[in-house]
């Protein structure tokens, strides 16, 4: 008796859908990147000539005063930004004056999809090295991945490669010698700033000192030092106010009576007050004013509407927007409304002269059209869109 023969399995039905039409999936954020090195392993090179190479376009100009705190003294054969700083990367232009020694050169992208601040970092990286008093170390501050055949080449030259950034590529944190998160950097400066003007620091040491003298037979003087270390933690330091010293002499005399006041004269009736102004509502928009009549509404949309023209022409108010976010926090991450308009303020003053009204700042974001805006809880956040 003979077996059925076994069916064969059908092959796989490939898809007849054309590779464009896919939906492409969407693009995961990057984490943090934490440290590879320590502080001391990145700065321990003495005799040094510094470089350093910013790529603008993805690190916030907020960093420039960690870089400069981390260089120090060191000598610089060059230090430049790259990027288009006549847009978005405008706060650039302000940063840059508190450090004379950065250059910004401002390369915008002539061609869709190039990147031509990358191209020309990587040109003067190779210019610097192969002039004739290269530097020693190179430190180049970007989160991209582009730049890692120019730091492998580097490295073959003898050049000590030290990266910076927040989101680095790992395939450029691993090329270089040394790598250290912004972020962590600023804050372990920071910290390291407070303990030298910390009190206690210095009365530790003190401690330190003391009970390297004093033998260690001595119990009495020991238990006394540990009881002041104990204290140590608990300590206030403030200016305590001084006790009034009383002068020494003779006593002053008792002073005459005085004659009694003469009455005052009746007051002159108040004039009536004038009525108080009408509360100011230009730049309310009507989608704050649910109460509003149908003829009410059609005058509110007609008023929004030419504020949000007047606010298109304003093209610096757009751009400050854009920077102050993009150094908050990267595109497509949610911050407080209110946050976003304290360091606009601060970092680009002078833009509300004549600028259209707006009772809700919000409003203003959303008119721009490069952000979303939505309510999370009882907080107004905000959004770069992407």
């Amino acid at each position: 008796m003979t077996r059925p023969k076994a069916k064969k399995p059908a092959p796989a039905r490939r898809s007849t859908k054309p590779a464009g039409r896919r939906a492409a999936k969407p693009a995961k954020r990057q984490a943090d990147a934490a440290s590879t090195s320590t502080l001391e392993a990145a700065k321990a090179q003495p005799n040094q000539r510094i470089g350093v190479l910013i790529d603008a376009d993805n690190v916030s100009h907020q960093h420039l005063p960690t870089l400069r705190r981390f260089i120090g003294e060191t000598a610089i054969a060059a230090a430049k930004a790259y990027g288009d700083f006549q847009g978005r990367l405008s706060g650039w232009r302000a940063a840059a004056q508190e450090w004379t020694e950065l250059e910004l050169v401002d390369q915008r992208s002539y061609t869709p999809g190039k990147n031509a601040a990358d191209m020309r970092l990587t040109i003067d990286a190779v210019k610097l090295m192969a002039g004739p008093t290269p530097p020693t170390t190179l430190i180049f501050v970007t989160n991209d991945s582009d730049f890692t055949p120019v730091v492998e080449d580097a490295k073959r030259l003898g050049v000590r490669i030290i990266v910076m950034g927040e989101r680095t590529h790992k395939a450029l944190r691993s090329t270089a010698h040394h790598y250290l998160n912004l972020s962590e950097l600023r804050a372990r400066m920071d910290d390291e700033q407070a303990a030298k003007s910390d009190p206690r620091k210095a009365l530790a040491l003190l401690a330190q000192a003391l009970r390297a003298l004093i033998p260690k037979a001595n119990k009495e003087a020991a238990g006394l030092l540990d009881q002041f270390e104990k204290m140590l933690p608990d300590l206030r330091f403030a200016d305590a106010p001084r006790p009034q010293q009383r002068e020494s002499g003779p006593r002053r005399e008792a002073r005459p009576e005085r004659a009694p006041r003469e009455p005052r004269p009746a007051r002159e009736p108040r004039a009536p007050r004038e009525p108080r102004p009408a509360p100011d509502n230009s730049g309310q928009d009507y989608r704050d004013r649910p109460n509003l009549s149908s003829a009410q509404q059609a005058q509110g949309k007609a008023e929004a509407d030419q504020r949000r023209a007047q606010l298109q022409q304003r093209q610096d108010i757009i751009d400050a927007l854009v920077d102050v976010a993009t150094g908050l926090a990267p595109e497509g991450e949610w911050l407080k409304v209110e946050v976003i308009k304290k360091f606009l303020l601060q970092e680009h003053p002078g833009l509300e002269a004549n600028a259209p009204r707006y009772a809700k700042f919000y409003r203003m974001l959303e008119d721009t059209g490069r952000f979303d805006v939505q309510l999370q809880g009882s907080t107004v956040m905000a959004r770069l869109k992407e």
